[in-house]
């Protein structure tokens, strides 16, 4: 199945990782690129395949996946690069409660 294919790929953050970097060598180019804001779109993207990915493991359905509490998973600011050995040691996780305000769908 397609979830077969795409579960091992978006459930190892290095290859999450490389997206980010893939999106980040792309979009550098543009005049108004800012790498703060590219950043920030980067946590919420980790968040979302976070989430994904625990939806698809769990036999979610999409509603049920966007009623998910909302994740952002930020780089940790220590200054290491490389390969991502555990994500512990290389993102920060941030849960949110509130609801999207379309959750009573």
């Amino acid at each position: 199945t397609w979830v077969d294919l795409i579960l091992p790929r978006i459930s190892d953050m290095n290859f999450v990782q490389d997206l980010c970097e893939d999106l980040y060598e792309l979009f550098k180019t543009d005049k108004g690129f800012d790498k703060a804001t590219f950043e920030n779109q980067m946590s919420v993207m980790r968040g979302q395949i976070l989430n994904l990915t625990q939806a698809l493991k769990d036999e979610r359905s999409p509603l049920q996946l966007v009623q998910m509490p909302r994740v952002i998973v930020e780089r940790s600011h220590d200054g290491t690069q490389g390969r991502i050995v555990h994500l512990s040691n290389a993102f920060t996780q941030t849960f949110h409660s509130r609801k999207p305000f379309f959750s009573s769908w």
